[in-house]
């Protein structure tokens, strides 16, 4: 999902602080509850913004963000992909946005139930994640704007961490949401030919 589109959708919204929060957000929503509604989700931010009335083009790139989100969180190949900007654009803005991500998920989460969950019913690796989340949601960006010089240590350390947060993410929801594999049958022909 490109950032700046869904950045521009958002405009008219401030209270949505980014599209990364946006995003945050919903993953946290998906991942306390996977079966959660499009339209729950949009209800909820609309309450957020305060918004009396939308755009269609802002419903529509709610929708494109919802599915891709869904899928990636969902599908089979564990392709997530975090609504950040591009890697050209400037590192303290990145690092910003996915401290935002982190925060959104945090808040979807909230919004859901499932940080009030009691300590038993939560993993302690799902409890470290939420703890890390928490502490990237809070990444010193005035530091890294006062920074002299940030360089190639600097942009492979955001890219590793940008790694955790999309692994930590799908961690999370495979653990909240564990799958149901479907029990494995033999097939109909092996049996006859075991049964005399």
């Amino acid at each position: 999902m490109d950032f700046d589109q869904v950045k521009e959708a958002l405009e008219p919204y401030p209270e949505l602080e980014s599209p990364s929060f946006v995003q945050g957000m919903l993953i946290g929503l998906i991942c306390g509850d996977n079966d959660i509604e499009e339209s729950v989700w949009i209800r909820k931010l609309l309450e957020e913004a305060q918004a009396k009335s939308v755009k269609e083009s802002f419903l529509k790139t709610l929708h494109e963000l919802f599915l891709s989100t869904n899928n990636g969180l969902n599908g089979s190949g564990f392709e997530l992909e975090l609504c950040l900007p591009d890697d050209y654009q400037d590192l303290v803005l990145r690092a910003a946005m996915l401290g935002q991500l982190c925060e959104g998920v945090l808040y979807g989460l909230g919004l859901i139930g499932r940080l009030q969950d009691s300590e038993a019913e939560i993993s302690k690796e799902v409890r470290e994640l939420i703890h890390d989340f928490g502490d990237i949601s809070r990444i010193d960006i005035d530091g890294l704007a006062q920074a002299k010089e940030l360089g190639e240590t600097e942009e492979g350390d955001l890219m590793e961490l940008i790694e955790f947060v999309r692994v930590g993410i799908l961690t999370l929801n495979e653990d909240l949401n564990p799958t149901q594999a479907a029990p494995i049958m033999p097939e109909e022909a092996d049996m006859s030919d075991t049964i005399h």
